[in-house]
């Protein structure tokens, strides 16, 4: 397999990818309120356990399944789904926050 030697960087950088967008989301999240999250489920989540929880618990699920995804060699899903995320969620919160946070 060609992509085996990237692969534990592809997914050093998934985890990294999570845990930014948990953080950033949290900071989002209680300087904005919980309105300003898109993702209806976890809006849901958040209001059941509190934001902190919620998310922790969210980006632990997204963590486990990355590495479903690396133990059965699924590299290229890896990479989309960090590529996504990083896309969809990342850099919207750091525009927002950017924009209208005072980062």
């Amino acid at each position: 397999m060609r992509h085996t030697n990237q692969a534990p960087l592809v997914l050093a950088i998934f985890i990294l990818t999570q845990v930014l967008d948990g953080t950033l989301t949290y900071w989002g999240v209680n300087k904005f309120g919980l309105e300003v999250e898109s993702n209806t489920w976890l809006v849901s989540l958040m209001h059941a356990m509190g934001p902190g929880l919620a998310l922790f618990a969210a980006k632990a699920l997204a963590v486990g399944c990355g590495m479903v995804l690396f133990a059965t060699t699924s590299f290229r899903v890896l990479a989309v789904a960090t590529g996504w995320c990083l896309g969809f969620a990342v850099v919207p919160w750091l525009v927002l926050l950017t924009a209208f946070g005072n980062v």
